[in-house]
């Protein structure tokens, strides 16, 4: 893997990680259904079924559906970024050539910008910065 192609694949798995678990489903479900996929990796009836379960349009019939539900609640209330995220994006860039210190460096900038854990309260504000006029 080139750098380039490190950096548009954390890119990508950035903005998979902010879209949230639904939104993911969605778009799995739309490339599924896409005639341009060929041949579809996954299973379109499960995954469907799955996502009715998940929007209320059918109610739990099993011990599958009620853990499934469970597991959804999780993902929805939990962090937008697992617990090795950044580990795994930091090797990926070492991996493609990147020093470590490099690749430590740019996982940081992204973190900082995108992770809302590490947002502080100063980044909330909603406060114009001062501008001296000349």
């Amino acid at each position: 893997m080139t750098p380039d192609t490190a950096l548009d694949n954390l890119a990508l798995a950035v903005g998979f990680q902010l879209m949230g678990p639904d939104a993911r489903r969605t778009l799995r479900l739309a490339l599924l259904r896409s005639p341009e996929v060929h041949p579809p990796k996954g299973s379109i009836e499960s995954l469907s079924r799955l996502d009715d379960l998940l929007r209320g349009v059918r109610p739990p019939e099993t011990l599958k559906d009620r853990l499934d539900l469970e597991r959804a609640e999780r993902e929805r209330n939990g962090p937008v970024f697992f617990a090795d995220f950044w580990t795994l994006q930091t090797g990926d860039l070492v991996r493609a050539g990147f020093s470590e210190e490099r690749a430590a460096d740019i996982i940081d900038d992204v973190r900082r910008r995108v992770d809302p854990a590490q947002w502080s309260t100063s980044d909330l504000s909603m406060e114009k910065p001062e501008c001296s006029e000349a």
